[in-house]
């Protein structure tokens, strides 16, 4: 069983490579390339070939000495076409022609995939079916365990030994049956065996061990070796030729920049140093200064006694201006007026200094002279200034209270850029557990699409049950996707996914049944398939 599923898994694969190559005529024309010395080759033998059979049958006998001209043109001559063919296809013919040999190869391969699932459904439903329900006695029940052993012995026997080819692996299932009933009915009636003496058994099984089974399994890897993909030589050498013609080249191109190359890693890692120290570190010190309300790591964007100067200086400016004009009264009514024209100027209003400043602009001159045109000028430009730094302090204080906000904002490019590359470098040297997850449970997905697709396009048999060669795929499909639910599936789930399973490989509950335990795996484990 092991050995018939594995080769239905190798094939299956090799199919794969093959329809991914057929799908694509950039991967056709590469095949093409990378086949092309061996068609080469192959023309040439087949042009010597040809050229000795002429002679020999003009009666030449041995190939005489020629010189390469005349080689060449024997070339030219076995390759030139009877008929001017256009130029497209002369370049397409070796293209054309591989995509014929990838048919057959592919039809090579499924031919030997059906042959080798009809031999796994045949063991499964034939061979292995040790049902010993309702028999009582030791005596009867070791008649009935012998008769199916000898039978199912016999059957592997004949399936190992009449196996047929693959060019003629056709109507697989009729042709084992009836060549297995053949070689049961050749036994003796008492089946050569006694209760003692089990020895036709024992013979049979060794021969199947030791000689039928090694023996199919290395036919079976020559066959798929020579209708599968093409050694990795032959898909390869086109690179290895260029690595090693363009070896030396880059060996003095690495030579000469050496120095370059040197300083370009030092250039990266210090910026990334850099990087670290700047966007990562500084602004995560300076959050949890922020938290811990440190005063150092405060955002301020003037100082705190900025304002308070400059308003107290806008103070004295006025009253010396105000003073310096005389407008004050006697001494206990200017004590009064100085604090109503502090308290004005501080709520920001400059009536005084305005309107000395609107009577000097009537006489400019005499006010330029004078010097209380200039001064009012002067003082207006430091309440801008004033009203500036107060605008600035309100947007400081907006900047205080989200702080916090701005620490995080600033954080997080170092912190983001920092995560993907950790995500990358994890996933270039490490295990990938989160993209094997991921994978899995695409293939778990593309598992179950197999399943569904092997019963649906399944030919029941007149019972209503799968045929040997359905039987045998969805083994193999069943078998994939039991082995994917493993590495998504755990404890519970596990255990009634091994139920279903179950469920749906026994043959006995008809294809509509198991179409239904298509459908409840579907559904139940869809956390995981979707």
């Amino acid at each position: 069983m092991n050995v018939f599923h594995d080769n239905v898994q190798d094939i299956s694969e090799e199919v794969l490579y093959w329809d991914d190559v057929l799908g694509s005529n950039w991967y056709t024309g590469l095949y093409a390339l990378q086949t092309s010395p061996d068609r080469i080759w192959s023309c040439i033998n087949c042009c010597l070939l040809h050229r000795e059979k002429q002679r020999t049958q003009r009666g030449w006998g041995v190939i005489p000495q020629v010189s390469w001209v005349q080689f060449y043109n024997v070339v030219h001559r076995c390759l030139k076409p009877t008929k001017m063919r256009p130029l497209h296809n002369l370049i397409l013919s070796p293209f054309v022609s591989c995509r014929s040999e990838i048919r057959q190869k592919r039809k090579a391969l499924m031919a030997m995939k059906l042959e080798s699932a009809s031999s796994l459904g045949l063991i499964m439903e034939q061979c292995l079916s040790f049902e010993t329900e309702g028999v009582h006695g030791e005596y009867a029940v070791n008649d009935h365990l012998r008769d199916t052993i000898c039978r199912s012995v016999t059957m592997l026997e004949s399936l190992l030994k009449r196996m047929p080819q693959i060019s003629g692996s056709t109507h697989l299932e009729a042709g084992y049956l009836n060549i297995i009933d053949h070689d049961i009915a050749r036994l003796p009636s008492d089946l050569g065996i006694s209760e003692q003496n089990p020895g036709l058994v024992i013979k049979q099984l060794s021969r199947i061990l030791g000689a039928l089974l090694p023996s199919h399994m290395e036919k079976s890897r020559k066959a798929i070796k020579a209708h599968g993909r093409p050694s990795y030589l032959v898909r390869c050498w086109l690179p290895l030729l260029v690595a090693l013609l363009s070896g030396s080249t880059f060996l003095k191109i690495l030579t000469s920049r050496w120095h370059e190359i040197l300083r370009w890693i030092t250039d990266i890692g210090s910026t990334t140093f850099e990087f670290w120290s700047n966007w990562v570190v500084e602004p995560l010190r300076k959050l949890i200064g922020t938290i811990r309300h440190d005063e150092r790591s405060e955002i301020a964007l003037m100082s705190k006694n900025s304002l308070e100067a400059d308003r107290a200086s806008l103070e004295r400016m006025v009253l010396d201006f105000v003073l310096d004009r005389g407008e004050l009264g006697h001494e206990q009514l200017a004590a009064q007026q100085i604090q109503s024209i502090t308290a004005k100027i501080r709520e920001g209003d400059l009536t005084p200094v305005l309107r000395a400043y609107e009577n000097d602009l009537r006489k400019p001159f005499v006010g330029t002279i004078r010097g209380d045109l200039i001064r009012a000028l002067l003082i207006q430009i430091q309440k801008t200034k004033v009203d500036v730094e107060i605008a600035i302090g309100g947007i400081d204080s907006l900047l205080k209270s989200q702080e916090l906000v701005f620490g995080f904002v600033g954080l997080t490019p170092g912190i983001m850029v920092t995560y993907a590359f950790l995500r990358w470098l994890l996933g270039l040297f490490g295990n990938r557990k989160g993209l094997q997850i991921g994978r899995r449970q695409h293939e778990m997905r593309h598992a179950l699409r197999n399943v569904d697709r092997t019963l649906t396009l399944s030919t029941p048999t007149d019972s209503g049950t799968l045929t040997f060669k359905d039987y045998g795929l969805l083994l193999c499909d069943a078998e994939a996707l039991l082995r994917t639910a493993v590495t998504v599936l755990k404890g519970v789930d596990l255990r009634e996914f091994h139920e279903d399973i179950n469920d749906l490989l026994d043959i006995r509950n008809g294809v509509s049944r198991q179409l239904q335990v298509v459908n409840r795996i579907s559904w139940t484990y869809s956390r995981w398939i979707r």
